[in-house]
């Protein structure tokens, strides 16, 4: 705050300008004084302006602001008209608000404008009321020369025009209180709001800053400080504003925006909507002005497009304020979990994250979204999404070291199951294939683990999803199996395989029936039966529970053996030592997994 006070009392002038837009002379004529002695010229003020160069962008501006009539026609006036130097003075962008805003136009030329005919012998130190109404100038006669408003000075007194008289002077003048600078300008002027100008620079935010350079617009601004935008960073453990994810960057800065100029006199108790869609700040005026419980330290600052009003803290919408502290937090302010975050929004459970008691996160990152396949949520609504996500939260607290050892854990998604499979080099797998890649993100309601893939919640048993993959037209791959397990004959084997509360199935493929088409002819009922019933294991076995040498129990009793393992090839051997590969591992299912090989595998018969 050191240049608050300095910037109140230097831009004071400036930022009346929002009113220069507007412009509409009231004339006020006054009798011709009897006393003046210098003879009237043929031409009126607009004349003798056209007819000097020196005053072209005066005479623009009278006729930008349509006065041209008036001060032809109208009078007497006494006009302290700025030569093309004195506007060459301005800001070229101050100067470029003034002429594009009707209303601020007419209030700078009003304010130029005395009522009656004022030579130079008349003028007497002090104030010179002007047609702007409650404005007037400061007259100096000091040291022989005119000096108005403490710096402009008359360079040639008392040309006369038939309606008036001209005094030239080398400097605009400003009004009291004239905002000629924008909401923009004003913050880029000021040391103290370097953090909210980098936030508007950001292509992102363009939208806003183009709203709040526009001369036109009517916007109210709480304006955190950098101070406050460093505060609010180091209690999210960050260190810049780069460190966000920008969407929410600019929903913050959103929210600290008004659709409408407010001054403080004007605000009341209550909620007033901001420019974020759904999210309203508090006003509370009950002991000085704050913004949902914090203070406006310096309030009515006055733009060409608004007012700004400075507050000590970084505002935050309501989802973001409620999320701090709680393992929301973790996610909603880390660039890395956009998507989640989108999705927990889409499925209105943000809110339930941050406000439940005991609860454990896994959360998928970006990549895991993507590594899932999953690029865009384009499609996906509340009820599409709400038991997904909800697949990847436990009703628990609970830390890495207290993940259960029979790694089994309930969810909040219909108390379905995930499948946690523990490594001997520590790496956590959940069923199967996700691997754990982060943990222990404790916050006020919770933990966070992170994980490198997205979980989906089981659609059905496994004789389900094997009726599922038989019938998908030219990818179908299981219909022999299908119709062996639907037909009546081994309704006993597929009923066993619905009640497993855990099972494995290793899948041949119809490719893989086709090649014991022979075979197949000379089994007994029997005998298939002992051939389905071999391909099933009475245990949720992931391919990463899967070693070298390892023998696998069937439900007919008898075993298979893992043969080898090299990197994601994995071999198996049946009871006629035939070879067999795991084609796709890991379908996951209700009650089991389902892993699909490229043989059928021959028990003892």
């Amino acid at each position: 705050m050191k240049n608050l006070k300095s910037i109140l009392k230097k831009h004071s002038n400036v930022f009346f300008s929002v009113l220069m837009i507007s412009f509409s002379l009231f004339v006020v004529s006054c009798d011709d004084d009897d006393d003046n002695d210098i003879p009237m010229s043929s031409k009126n003020i607009v004349e003798i302006a056209k007819s000097d160069p020196n005053f072209s962008t005066l005479v623009s501006a009278i006729v930008a602001a349509e006065l041209d009539d008036v001060l032809s026609n109208g009078g007497p006036f006494t006009v302290f008209a700025p030569t093309n130097a004195a506007f060459a003075k301005l800001d070229p962008t101050t100067l470029n608000n003034i002429i594009s805003n009707p209303v601020l136009l007419t209030a700078l030329l009003q304010y130029h404008v005395v009522s009656g005919e004022v030579t130079s012998s008349d003028l007497t130190n002090g104030p010179v009321g002007t047609l702007l109404s409650g404005q007037s100038i400061d007259v100096d006669l000091s040291g022989g020369m005119v000096t108005l408003n403490g710096s402009s000075m008359v360079t040639a007194a008392d040309i006369d025009a038939s309606n008036g008289v001209i005094h030239v002077i080398d400097e605009v003048l400003l009004p009291a209180d004239f905002a000629s600078q924008t909401i923009v300008q004003i913050a880029s002027g000021s040391d103290d709001f370097k953090i909210l100008v980098k936030a508007l620079l950001k292509p992102e935010l363009s939208d806003l800053l183009a709203a709040a350079s526009d001369p036109t617009s009517d916007l109210t601004v709480f304006a955190p400080t950098d101070e406050a935008f460093d505060a609010t960073l180091k209690a999210l453990g960050k260190e810049s504003i780069d460190d966000l994810p920008i969407g929410l960057l600019k929903e913050i800065v959103t929210y600290h925006i008004l659709g409408g100029a407010v001054m403080s006199n004007e605000l009341t108790n209550g909620d007033v909507p901001t420019l974020l869609p759904n999210e309203s700040v508090t006003v509370d005026i009950t002991d000085g002005v704050k913004i949902n419980g914090t203070k406006v330290i310096a309030e009515d600052i006055k733009a060409i497009n608004g007012v700004v009003h400075v507050v000590e803290s970084v505002l935050l919408p309501s989802y973001a304020a409620t999320a701090v502290g709680t393992i929301s937090e973790v996610i909603l302010f880390d660039p890395n979990y956009t998507i989640l975050v989108a999705a927990l929004k889409t499925a209105e459970l943000l809110e339930t994250v941050s406000t439940t008691d005991d609860l454990t996160l896994f959360a998928p990152d970006n990549a895991a979204f993507i590594a899932a396949g999953i690029t865009s949520l384009d499609g996906l609504d509340k009820e599409a999404l709400t038991p997904i996500l909800l697949y990847h939260v436990l009703g628990a607290k609970v830390l890495s070291t207290q993940l259960p050892e029979d790694g089994m854990a309930t969810t909040l998604s219909s108390d379905q199951m995930m499948y946690l499979g523990y490594l001997n080099n520590g790496v956590v797998l959940i069923n199967g294939l996700t691997k754990i890649t982060g943990v222990d993100m404790e916050k006020s309601n919770g933990v966070v683990h992170t994980i490198d893939r997205t979980l989906m919640p089981p659609s059905g048993d496994v004789v389900d999803i094997a009726i599922a993959l038989s019938d998908m037209g030219d990818d179908s791959e299981f219909t022999v199996l299908v119709s062996l397990l639907a037909s009546d004959t081994y309704s006993d084997v597929t009923a066993a395989l619905k009640a497993a509360e855990n099972v494995t199935v290793f899948a041949p493929t119809d490719a893989a029936f086709g090649e014991i088409s022979d075979l197949i002819a000379t089994l007994t009922e029997e005998q298939i039966r002992t051939v389905l019933t071999y391909h099933a294991a009475p245990a949720r076995v992931f391919s990463t529970d899967l070693v070298e040498g390892q023998v696998i129990g069937m439900l007919n009793g008898q075993t298979l053996k893992i043969k080898s393992i090299i990197d994601a090839l994995i071999v198996i051997e049946d009871k006629t030592e035939d070879n067999a590969i795991l084609n796709e591992v890991n379908i996951h299912g209700s009650n089991g997994v389902i892993h699909v090989v490229d043989k059928v595998l021959i028990p003892a018969l």
